[in-house]
């Protein structure tokens, strides 16, 4: 079991399907249902389907998934994983997150970052180095690693980040690094988030959605990759 932020867990989850070559979203349904109806179908303990909380499903879990709720979705073919709704899921686009070598490949993301803790104790699903790593090898892809320091609560705490550029867009590693570095200095602001997703390569509307979102009085930062 592992976590991640939903404001709509317990009444919209996902089914998703991962490619691990890719290590990439490859197919997706959503699910409208509550937490106890899951746990009736997965013949689960209600306390362990905790909101936030997202799961690797066997083919027979999925498969009583499909027909109970008569999704378009396959049984068999890749690993799948139960994840609870997220406000991003209600974006009229795609955010990149999970999808990121897939859209690099298809021509359609010139950058990515990962960033964790370093020493990190996680495994590939925070950075896919192993994925990413032929690209890398065939010259069609650039890796740049970057390890900073960063207090938190008083602590200095490691942070690597991992970026990787589509080859004749490596000079966004350099522009994302120095964007960092400036904020870091400067402060984040809505000119740095905008930037941000430029550089990820997101289209001008949808930052613009993004900004909208994160910045306006009371919505709060939802985040983005």
């Amino acid at each position: 079991m592992m976590t991640s932020p939903s404001s709509t867990a317990g009444t919209v989850y996902w089914l998703r399907a991962i490619d691990p070559a890719l290590a990439s979203i490859v197919h997706e349904a959503r699910i409208d249902t509550d937490r106890e109806t899951l746990c009736a179908l997965l013949d689960m303990p209600l306390a362990e389907l905790q909101p936030g909380a997202y799961f690797g499903l066997e083919p027979e879990d999925v498969r009583a998934l499909v027909q109970s709720f008569q999704l378009d979705f396959p049984v068999g073919d890749w690993p799948v994983e139960l994840h609870p709704g997220h406000p991003n899921d209600d974006l009229p686009y795609r955010v990149h997150t999970g999808r990121e070598l897939a859209l690099m490949l298809a021509g359609k993301k010139p950058l990515a970052v990962f960033v964790d803790e370093h020493p990190s104790s996680a495994d590939e699903r925070v950075i896919p180095e192993r994925a990413f790593e032929p690209h890398v090898a065939s010259g069609r892809l650039v890796k740049r690693e970057n390890l900073t320091t960063q207090l938190v609560r008083g602590q200095a705490v490691g942070v690597r980040r991992v970026l990787y550029a589509v080859s004749q867009e490596a000079w966004r590693i350099e522009a994302y690094l120095l964007l960092w570095a400036t904020a870091e200095k400067a402060g984040w602001n809505a000119g740095f988030e905008r930037l941000q997703g430029s550089l990820l390569g997101y289209e001008d509307w949808q930052n613009d959605i993004h900004i909208q979102r994160c910045y306006l009085p009371g919505s709060g930062d939802r985040g983005r990759d």
